[in-house]
Formats: structure tokens, C-alpha cells, sequence
């Protein structure tokens, strides 16, 4: 039994229906928040090791609730965005996937958070974007509002992002190096989670067509002929 069902059957009874509508309703009241007090609402609740130490507990799960944008323009998209991606994610895949998604990038990101002193949950939305590129890759949606593009080719643009945020990271070491070391365990966790619910379907996918590749050589050499069967109706 691979680690995602030992994971699922160990909380098999958590689900939280609207998970997203939650999250999304929270950035929106912190964000508000953050307009009249100058941004110390987010610095109150964001994680922060040594304030958890100190008694401040409430900070392992609102940080996870934090807005992922300063722009009065940008969080709307940025909300509405997310909302939407984790609406239509947990329709497909069902509240009690989504859930422990969640629950185990926040459990991975609060263990990288003491392990540097913070951490934020901006990779691990990102992250869901490649859950919802996997369940629905051929699904267009606007980029920039304008531009139509498959969910599969969003989500190349999305990983590329984060990987690049990974490399630009080590350019922190030299005058911040937990800095540098938070975000990039931040961006590790986020495709750790992913891989650990979806790693088996991309991995197996690569083996099988190895496989494949195997059989119709071995085929070929044997000079037995072999019909590839083509399902139309899976293509495209």
C-alpha cells in the first residue's frame, strides 16, 4: 500500500465540505484586516516559530488562510482563482481527497517551518493548480483573462514557475539564508504533496510506456506482427 492510501485510510473520516469557499472567505477578511491595520493583521497570524514557542499556537493553521496578494486588483482574481480551481477540484475528486491534499502539505510545511523559523502556503496553492491540470487536462480556462490555454499546458507554466522561484532562492543564501532555505522547502513541499497523491499515475504512466516499447521490440525481432489499438474516444 503506497503512502497516499496509508494516508487517506488514517483519516478516513476528515473531510471539510467547502474547504475552498473557507480559505477563500478567510483571505478576504485578513486582507480587509491588513487595510486598516498597515499589514500587522498578516504579520499577527502568519508563521512564525518563535512566536509559536511562545504560546501563539493559533499561528499553525492561519497561516495557511493568509491572502496571496497585496493588490486590491490582483487578490480578487486572486481569490476568485483559487476559490474556483478548489470548487471545481473538489466536485471531481471529492471533499475528503481535497482535505487531506491540504492536510498534508500543511503538515509538511508546519515541520519545514521549524526546521527554518517560517514558511507560507503560496506553493502549496500553486500546487493545487496541478491537481486540477491532472484531473482535467485538456479543460481550457483564459490565462490573463484573454488568453484560452489547456489546464495541462497552465500547470507546465505553473511548475516552471515554481521551480524557478526554487533556483532564484539560492540567491538569498548570501544575506538571508533561512529566507533562502524556507521558500525553497516551501516549493519542495508543494510537489512533494502533489507527487505523493498523483506521483504513482505520472511514474506508472513512464513505466508502462517503457513496457510497451519493450513488447513491440521484442515483437519486432520475433517478426510477429503487432496492431496497436488506438481509442479514438480517449483522444485529445
Amino acid at each position: 500500500m503506497d503512502l497516499k492510501y496509508k494516508i487517506k485510510r488514517f483519516f478516513r473520516n476528515i473531510s471539510i465540505e467547502n474547504l475552498m469557499t473557507y480559505i477563500a472567505a478567510s483571505m478576504a477578511i485578513i486582507f480587509v484586516g491588513d487595510l486598516f491595520t498597515d499589514g500587522m493583521m498578516s504579520s499577527f497570524l502568519s508563521f512564525n516559530r518563535d512566536a509559536i514557542l511562545q504560546g501563539q499556537v493559533w499561528r499553525l493553521i492561519t497561516f495557511l488562510m493568509l491572502p496571496q496578494s497585496s493588490s486590491p486588483i490582483w487578490i480578487v482574481f486572486s481569490i476568485y482563482f483559487y476559490w474556483f480551481i478548489g470548487k471545481q477540484t473538489e466536485n471531481q475528486w471529492g471533499s475528503h481527497n481535497l482535505t487531506m491534499y491540504f492536510l498534508t502539505g500543511a503538515v509538511l510545511l508546519i515541520a519545514s517551518g521549524f526546521a527554518t523559523g517560517y514558511t507560507n502556503a503560496s506553493y502549496l496553492y500553486f500546487s493545487l493548480f496541478l491537481v486540477y491540470a491532472h484531473l482535467n487536462p485538456y479543460h481550457s480556462l483564459l490565462m490573463f483573462m484573454v488568453i484560452p490555454i489547456e489546464a495541462r499546458w497552465m500547470a507546465l507554466i505553473d511548475a516552471i514557475f515554481m521551480l524557478a522561484d526554487f533556483a532564484r532562492a539560492f540567491t538569498f543564501y548570501a544575506y538571508s539564508p533561512k529566507l533562502a532555505a524556507a521558500l525553497q522547502l516551501s516549493v519542495a513541499v508543494a510537489f512533494l504533496t502533489y507527487f505523493i497523491f498523483f506521483g504513482k499515475d505520472h511514474f506508472g504512466g513512464i513505466v508502462n510506456k517503457f513496457r510497451h516499447r519493450d513488447f513491440y521490440r521484442e515483437m519486432k525481432q520475433k517478426k510477429i506482427k503487432v496492431t496497436k489499438n488506438k481509442d479514438k474516444n480517449n483522444e485529445g
